[in-house]
């Protein structure tokens, strides 16, 4: 007696995917809005009123030779009490433009506007990594994943494609084999031949 085994398909939710792809493309929005209103205009006027200065100095000495001297953020008077004098008044030149620096970010409220905006983007990331891990429902949706790891958005004609990570690989080929194998019997065959395994899919 012959029997057919017939392998089980997920059942994968449109209308879940969808959704999430709304709320992606909404927080999508969220952030170019307020990044265009907002974060830009302060840069734009912080770049203005007070480019952000270097965090370091350099000294020629006669010999020709250059040394660099980095004055940290969270160390500026590391140079106050070098033995030349010309390092502690270059160290405070940089001092004094960091500090002019950091009172207009207060003043415009850059730090506070720079952590709403990457609040605003990691919402819309961890949506994007949801749609790519998310099995997708038809080729429309894995066209969209495609398209977001590896399209024009995400690099340039001339660069190589990023390396992902192997969640997100795994979780594009278990779409590719399910909607590809699903409308072609001819790929179902070459799989079957190659002994490629159909894995299963974490439908959430």
């Amino acid at each position: 007696m012959h029997t057919t085994i017939v392998a089980a398909v997920p059942q994968v939710s449109q209308s879940d995917w969808y959704e999430l792809l709304a709320a992606r493309d909404s927080s999508a929005r969220d952030l170019k809005h307020y990044n265009d209103t907002v974060l830009l205009p302060l840069e734009d006027e912080l770049e203005r009123t007070s480019p952000r200065p270097d965090l370091c100095f350099v000294i020629e000495a006669m010999s020709g030779q250059v040394t660099r001297y980095p004055v940290p953020a969270n160390d500026l008077h590391r140079w106050d009490n070098h033995w030349s004098p010309l390092v502690r008044r270059k160290a405070k030149e940089v001092r004094e433009a960091w500090l002019a620096y950091r009172a207009v970010c207060d003043r415009l409220g850059w730090d506070a506007a720079c952590a709403e905006s990457e609040r605003l983007c990691t919402i819309q990331c961890d949506f994007e990594r949801e749609l790519v891990i998310k099995p997708a429902p038809d080729l429309a949706a894995l066209l969209w994943k495609l398209e977001h790891l590896f399209g024009a958005g995400a690099r340039e004609d001339h660069e190589f494609c990023d390396s992902w990570c192997p969640e997100f690989v795994n979780a594009l080929m278990v779409d590719a084999r399910r909607l590809l194998t699903a409308i072609d019997a001819p790929l179902l065959s070459w799989a079957a031949q190659a002994g490629l395994q159909q894995p299963q899919a974490n439908v959430g």
